[in-house]
């Protein structure tokens, strides 16, 4: 289930697809005219997801079930409970609330949480069942979280539950759910080998199809707000994305020492724990969210800009990783 071909190519990707974002917002408005191509994408990424899953690897995980809970819980619930804590100290702003409850409850990334891994000398396999695990999860646990939580009047809660059991988990299914099995199913049929000379392709093909998930929600929240107002809000956003970045790297960090004296796990479990995933959050937002225009932009803008952030800092950090690792104790 690897998705970018690798940290570097993700980040020059949306340096490039919000430069033609800004250029040329009207783009998105020719491409959704044609039909769902938006839908589409969803489905593609998730084909490819199940064409790469790995059940073997997720289920040697369960075997260490300590260190699963740690890592499964500190990726989903502390920075939910970090959020809601700064919300209920009105730190964040109102308006941008909802981003950051849907930033906090997405899982952890596959690809650059696994090539970081790799690169620090941390164990790349443990952090790939995990990582893969966190994204199968986030299917069921996404929806059902952001109905609980992310909802702004009491009104909009009676009428979500009764919109997703109508709209959305139907979607889910079908955009989501369905599409992984099918590519599973077909890996078994179509791949007796391990490798596919495809699989490169593919993973282009889901990097793709991110950056035009990206480029239609950038866009479009451009349209809306104006190019001024659209910078301005990144602007605006930045301080209390770096909060939440200082605060998930540190809880990260203490999560490690948790059921791991090893350190090369420890690597694998920072890694897994101080992120969180483009790749998913796009699809389940476009599936969560449809038609509420204004809610949109304000989930994309925050999770865009923190995977920048999030991809910065963990390239920084593998340098001293590999020396900590390497250290003799």
């Amino acid at each position: 289930m690897r998705v970018f071909p690798n940290g570097s190519g993700l980040l020059l990707g949306l340096f490039l697809t919000f430069a033609a974002a800004w250029v040329w917002p009207n783009g998105a408005l020719v491409a959704e005219s044609l039909f769902s191509i938006s839908d589409i994408a969803v489905v593609v990424i998730f084909l490819i997801q199940g064409w790469n899953l790995r059940a073997k690897r997720i289920s040697l995980i369960w075997k260490d079930y300590p260190n699963l809970l740690v890592i499964q819980g500190f990726i989903f619930w502390v920075p939910l409970f970090f959020v809601l804590f700064l919300e209920e100290i009105n730190f964040l702003p109102a308006q941008w609330i909802d981003g950051f409850i849907f930033l906090a409850i997405l899982p952890t990334t596959i690809s650059s949480c696994v090539v970081y891994t790799s690169i620090a000398g941390g164990d790349s396999d443990f952090a790939l069942g995990h990582a893969t695990l966190s994204n199968l999860l986030a299917v069921i646990w996404v929806p059902f979280v952001w109905l609980i939580f992310g909802i702004d009047s009491e009104v909009r809660i009676q009428d979500q539950w009764v919109s997703t059991g109508r709209q959305v988990f139907p979607q889910i299914f079908l955009l989501v759910l369905f599409p992984c099995f099918v590519g599973w199913i077909a890996r078994k049929v179509f791949s007796k080998s391990g490798e596919n000379k495809f699989d490169h392709y593919l993973k282009k093909s889901t990097f793709l199809c991110i950056l035009f998930l990206a480029y239609l929600a950038l866009s479009k929240s451009i349209l809306r707000s104006g190019e001024v107002n659209f910078f301005n809000s990144l602007i605006f956003l930045l301080p209390y994305l770096l909060v939440f970045l200082v605060f998930h790297l540190l809880v990260s960090w203490l999560g490690t020492l948790i059921f791991s004296s090893n350190r090369s796990i420890q690597v694998a479990k920072f890694y897994c724990m101080s992120q969180k995933s483009l790749a998913m959050g796009l699809p389940l937002a476009g599936v969560l969210i449809v038609g509420e225009s204004d809610l949109g932009s304000r989930i994309v803008c925050p999770l865009i800009l923190y995977h920048f952030l999030q991809l910065l800092a963990g390239a920084c950090l593998i340098s001293r990783l590999k020396e900590w690792i390497t250290r003799t104790c």
